[in-house]
């Protein structure tokens, strides 16, 4: 344990509650005693003034001698000054028994403090204790402090909520790993099993080429995959500060340019409205992932569509919206779509990017941008796609 070892909150309190009570005590005591002092030495003067005639220079001194001619000491009124020397006596002592009690008044203030602090603090030590209780094997456990709404029960509130939070992220991670373990499994086998039927001992050259082809496009699909898990993984890390200006609309412009291709000969039609004012929308982003997000989602919005279909991406001073034609997507099934290989039954693209995480990329970019992702079904079939990039 590096740095110097500090006194817990118990202690502290206790000696504050000590120190504060033996001040208080021993203002209070020196108050009354330096009063009753000067009371005792005022009726001392008065005595010795009313027998003798005389005022001692010092009322808390000894008697002096008398001087010359006066009168003899022992025609004084001896039961005043007896008096006076008991009330001496029992204010001397006053002093030490108030010193007495003063550190006995910071010895019960601290025990008072202990243990009114100990009661405060039992709920800390119930926080500490579960926090270092729980790992990633019992995420499920909470904290669930009961009692009045002051703030140890807000703080455990505070970190309940980052548990919930760090659950959450924790399933989601065992999720994606077993996924991609299943998504990167299927096609070595199928380069396997080509390979073992197609390079069988009787091959000839059809065979091989055919071979040669499958193993191609497997390559080809597990090298997108690995590609697409890389970018996955960059988004979910954060940009941790490396960003700057884009121009929006000339990005999506490039993007639609190059998803020409693929949309010709998927025959869908492929168009960009940019309706900002005045035009361009310059956003603060990472321009790697800017791009990367809008190539999954005219990308997506291609592949799932139909035959003289449409993808129409808009862009605006809110954000980007992509809305494309196609089968129709089930609302229950929509929510799951940003999740990790993730796919909707019965809807099937053209296979040429079908690694099931476009748009759970596209959520990881907008998430580690500060945008927000909207998806909903049309009810004409398809989905639109909206990304706020307006500040939250």
């Amino acid at each position: 344990m590096t740095g110097r070892r500090t006194w817990s909150i118990r202690v502290r309190t206790a000696v504050v509650f000590a120190l504060a009570a033996m001040a208080l005590a021993a203002g209070v005591v020196v108050f009354s005693n330096l009063m009753s002092q000067a009371g005792v030495s005022e009726a001392y003067a008065t005595t010795v003034r009313d027998a003798t005639g005389f005022r001692p220079t010092d009322a808390t001194a000894a008697p002096k001698p008398m001087p010359t001619g006066t009168t003899d000491p022992g025609d004084l009124d001896m039961s005043k000054l007896q008096s006076v020397a008991i009330v001496r006596v029992v204010a001397a002592q006053q002093w030490q028994w108030s010193a007495i009690g003063i550190a006995g008044a910071g010895a019960v203030a601290g025990g008072i403090g202990w243990l009114l602090s100990r009661r405060m603090l039992r709920p800390i030590d119930r926080i500490t204790a579960t926090a270092n209780r729980i790992t990633a094997s019992n995420l499920h456990e909470r904290i669930a402090l009961e009692g009045p709404d002051d703030e140890l029960r807000r703080l455990s509130g505070t970190v309940d909520d980052l548990l919930d939070r760090l659950q959450s992220a924790f399933e989601s991670q065992r999720r994606f790993v077993a996924q991609a373990s299943h998504e990167l499994r299927t096609p070595l086998a199928v380069q396997r099993a080509a390979m073992q039927i197609g390079l069988h001992d009787g091959a000839d050259a059809e065979d091989v080429r055919a071979t040669r082809d499958e193993l191609l496009e497997q390559n080809r699909r597990t090298e997108h995959l690995v590609e697409s898990l890389l970018v996955l993984a960059e988004a979910d890390r954060g940009l941790a500060g490396a960003t700057t200006d884009v121009d929006l609309g000339a990005v999506v412009g490039e993007v639609v340019a190059g998803a020409a291709g693929a949309a010709s000969e998927a025959g869908v039609r492929v168009v960009h409205e940019d309706r900002t004012e005045p035009p361009g929308r310059v956003v603060t982003g990472e321009p790697m992932l800017v791009r990367q997000l809008l190539v999954n989602l005219v990308g997506n919005a291609v592949e799932y569509n139909a035959r003289d279909g449409f993808v129409r991406v808009t862009t605006s001073s809110d954000g980007i919206v992509v809305e494309n034609s196609g089968p129709t997507v089930p609302d229950a099934v929509v929510p799951l779509l940003v999740e990790p290989f993730r796919r909707c039954q019965g809807v099937t693209g053209s296979g040429r990017r079908h690694s099931g995480l476009g748009l759970s990329i596209v959520a990881s970019i907008a998430q580690a941008q500060g945008w927000r992702l909207s998806v909903t079904g049309r009810d004409e079939g398809g989905l639109r796609v909206q990304v706020d990039v307006s500040p939250e």
